[in-house]
């Protein structure tokens, strides 16, 4: 139990991951739902004996990015995209009725004195794809709020972890590593995205507050095996109510050698929703009604019953999953099934579905707004077949020169626009992706997708992002970063009060920093990760740290 509780306890079904053609006695499903933002959501299938027998979707933090199994302590304090600490209660009902277990992920360093730290793993850590430095309460507030951007990968890295012997978690490894360095990743990294088998059914978290669905097929013999039951479970961190209130300093782990660093996660647990149907018949199942929640530590795929303890309103707890109209139905979760002859009524609203082909995009180009933002244009053909509905637009973005195919989807993050946010076939239109780092190439691709989850070709282009100016919240440390193993260290920290009290007041002083901006971080590459450098770098900018150390920073 929590120690301050109180009180008694759209998107396609095989996106374009290689996949087995659907059969002709396949039946197709629509599952209807619209959740609020930044929630993690698993969608799953179970047959009459409660046994889990088909995975629909899995939002891609937790599918892709490993966050139920990557290093460090459960409880660790989090931030925006931290990198440790393995959110075991993110989806832990989906995660338990699954009984696929993993190996477990601990960390790579063998420092006994590290594994419960936020940082000191320069040993073994490589360059990181997708995750920030810990940010402070002050720093997740401006990013959060403001930026949504995070300190370079070009000073911070990660420990990527290894396999922990005889230990297992419910929850995948991340499958996005692409590049891995011999001598300072764990050789298991390399296994990573073999064994996560969850490809197929990852897509990107939606954006809230719009109505979702995802078209599944069921093979015929699952079916027979029916009545089948579709669940639903949606989780948000932070998500507290009275009675389920929770301390940072108690509840969470932090770390003592960096005691300021980090924000609380935790709060009411996921909740899960669940409807019985037979997909031989054509209909629609509604419901409005939560059928339970997990458990708040994710120790169990335990579903508890509805209680007073779960909020219902305001986005919060069971209302996750926001209440709408739909061809005269009001619901949170719904399932429309098109019945045994594959194709609906028509009668009803809900349309009809056929399989087909979609061409790709036209006119692809690529335009730099920002350091960390890229404007996607595109035209999306006419000439589609009759009764085309456009559901959303596709964009994934992969780091590196490699070009962007359809086997290395797995490898790259998904950003999803729904239909109103895109240009009807035939007309150019465009859509900002952003959230992105400076001086880095990244290879985006585009596909788009029709109401019966038929995707287009992917069409793919390259741009390197323009290079992150003063701003960057890791500042002018490159060096002094390598040096003394992260960006927090009070020698760094008063390094960057010294750029920016008087490097940058004068003419010269600026065009030093230009200079260090420019040749320090190959040279903090080198140095990163051999013991003697470090040592020497320390000796020759620890003097300067002293003397940077009696400065003052303004406030106010």
């Amino acid at each position: 139990m929590p120690r301050a509780r109180r009180c008694a306890p759209l998107l396609a079904l095989a996106l374009l991951a290689p996949r087995p053609a659907a059969a002709a006695d396949d039946l197709l499903i629509e599952l209807h739902y619209k959740p609020v933002a930044n929630t993690q959501i698993a969608i799953w299938l179970e047959d009459r004996d409660g046994k889990h027998v088909q995975d629909i979707l899995v939002t891609q933090a937790t599918g892709k990015l490993g966050i139920g199994n990557r290093p460090g302590i459960w409880n660790f304090v989090g931030s925006w995209r931290a990198p440790y600490g393995p959110r075991v209660s993110v989806l832990p009902i989906w995660a338990h009725r699954r009984a696929h277990p993993y190996p477990q992920v601990v960390f790579y360093d063998d420092d006994p004195g590290d594994e419960e730290s936020l940082g000191w793993h320069e040993n073994t850590s490589t360059a990181e794809n997708y995750y920030c430095r810990p940010l402070t309460q002050d720093e997740q507030d401006v990013i959060s709020v403001d930026t949504m951007t995070c300190p370079s990968p070009n000073v911070f890295q990660t420990d990527k972890g290894k396999f922990a012997s005889g230990q297992t978690s419910p929850y995948p490894p991340r499958n996005d590593l692409i590049a891995y360095e011999a001598g300072v990743d764990s050789p298991d990294v390399e296994m990573f995205a073999a064994i996560n088998d969850l490809d197929a059914v990852t897509a990107a978290t939606p954006p809230g507050t719009r109505n979702e669905f995802i078209t599944a097929t069921i093979p015929a013999d699952l079916a027979d095996r029916g009545p089948l039951t579709a669940w639903i479970e949606v989780s948000l961190e932070h998500d507290e109510n009275d009675d389920w209130q929770f301390d940072r300093d108690f509840d969470h782990f932090v770390d003592s050698r960096l005691s300021t660093y980090g924000v609380e996660y935790l709060g009411q647990p996921s909740v899960v929703y669940k409807l019985s149907f037979d997909p031989r018949v054509e209909g629609f199942q509604g419901t409005s009604d939560y059928a339970g929640y997990g458990d708040w530590d994710g120790k169990s795929g335990a579903v508890h019953p509805p209680d007073a303890t779960i909020s219902s309103n305001q986005g919060s707890g069971a209302d996750r999953l926001q209440r709408y109209s739909l061809n005269g139905q009001n619901f949170r979760f719904g399932v429309y099934a098109y019945g045994s002859d594959g194709t609906d009524t028509g009668d009803d609203g809900w349309g009809t579905c056929k399989a087909g082909s979609l061409p790709p995009i036209e006119d692809l180009s690529l335009e730099g707004m920002s350091f960390d933002k890229v404007r996607v244009h595109y035209t999306i053909p006419t000439g589609q077949s009759p009764g085309f509905e456009l559901t959303k637009l596709r964009v994934y973005l992969l780091t590196g020169e490699e070009e962007l195919t359809k086997d290395r989807l797995g490898a790259a993050y998904e950003r999803s626009f729904g239909a109103a946010e895109v240009a009807t076939p035939g007309t150019s239109g465009s859509v900002d992706v952003d959230q992105l780092w400076g001086n880095y190439t990244y290879q985006i691709g585009v596909t788009y997708q029709d109401k019966c989850a038929n995707e287009s070709a992917l069409e793919t282009a390259s741009i390197t992002t323009a290079p992150q100016k003063f701003q960057q919240v890791d500042g002018f440390c490159f060096l002094a970063t390598a040096a003394y193993g992260a960006a927090w260290v009070a020698q760094v920290q008063a390094l960057r009060t010294f750029r920016d009290l008087v490097l940058k007041a004068s003419p010269m002083g600026r065009d030093m920093v230009r200079f260090y901006y420019t040749y320090s971080p190959p040279l903090a590459r080198v140095i990163h990760h051999q013991p003697l450098l470090r040592g020497m770098v320390r000796v020759v900018v620890q003097p300067v740290a002293d003397l940077a150390g009696g400065l003052q920073v303004p406030r106010g």
